[in-house]
């Protein structure tokens, strides 16, 4: 990521377009942000819309099958420290994460 680049903080960069997440991962995301793996997907993403599927009726396994066949559906970029995750790109909140 270019922000974390310009403010010279030490991360692992991840593209999860090539290496996406498996279900236990993604659960384990979804509770740092006191979500579910479904609460990761984004409604208004495109690779989502065209699957015309009912998220309030899906279930963990079918999100996490889904963002692990189109990793495009879910919220990015994705920051987090273990303790915390930031989805989007938030400047602001990723300062306080940096220096909390």
């Amino acid at each position: 990521m270019a922000w974390l680049k310009e403010n010279e903080v030490e991360h692992e960069y991840r593209d999860i377009l090539k290496e996406p997440p498996d279900q236990e991962e993604l659960a384990k995301l979804a509770a740092l942000r006191d979500t579910t793996v479904v609460g990761l997907l984004n409604p208004r993403s495109a690779g989502l819309k065209s699957l015309e599927v009912d998220l309030r009726s899906m279930d963990e396994a079918q999100a996490a099958k889904i963002i692990k066949g189109n990793p495009k559906t879910m919220f990015r970029p994705l920051l987090t420290d273990g303790k915390t995750l930031i989805v989007g790109f938030k400047p602001k909140e990723y300062e306080k994460l940096i220096k909390g």
